[in-house]
């Protein structure tokens, strides 16, 4: 870190949306009942009702906790792609450009392979970069705004 960089450095944070949150808290509360009354009757075979009664239980606790976790935290030294697990960290020197398509923003680095950032869309990206502190640049390597 430089000495002209404070600790607790400005970051953007670029999430899901929590209709996704909301969508999966709203299957648990249907999948709960069922759950439990598989757990506690088990009208299957003993440990399959167990099974599928805390697949039912768990699944959209984890599905809250990714979409929550998972996004983009954009600070002046880098981005960081976080998942459910995950974390990678590129510094902004590594990253070479930017290409978007059907599947969404992907970073392209300086080693030619490509890092898809899945909740940022194309039209968010100048935002993305002004807040990084980097210049929009068209493909021949000028300024975005040049003529």
């Amino acid at each position: 870190m430089s000495p002209a960089e404070p600790a607790a450095s400005p970051r953007l944070r670029i999430r899901r949306s929590a209709a996704v949150t909301v969508a999966a808290f709203v299957s648990w509360l249907t999948a709960g009942p069922l759950a439990l009354a598989l757990i506690a009757e088990r009208p299957l075979w003993g440990w399959l009702s167990v099974a599928l009664g805390l697949v039912l239980l768990v699944a959209p606790v984890a599905v809250s906790l990714w979409a929550w976790r998972s996004g983009l935290d954009v600070t002046r030294r880098g981005i960081t792609v976080r998942g459910l697990l995950s974390k990678r960290s590129i510094e902004w020197e590594h990253i070479e450009g930017f290409t978007t398509g059907a599947d969404g923003v992907a970073a392209i680095l300086d080693d030619r392979s490509q890092v898809p950032l899945k909740p940022l869309r194309a039209e968010n990206l100048p935002k993305l970069l002004e807040f990084g502190g980097q210049e929009l640049r068209d493909g021949a390597g000028r300024p975005a705004s040049a003529p």
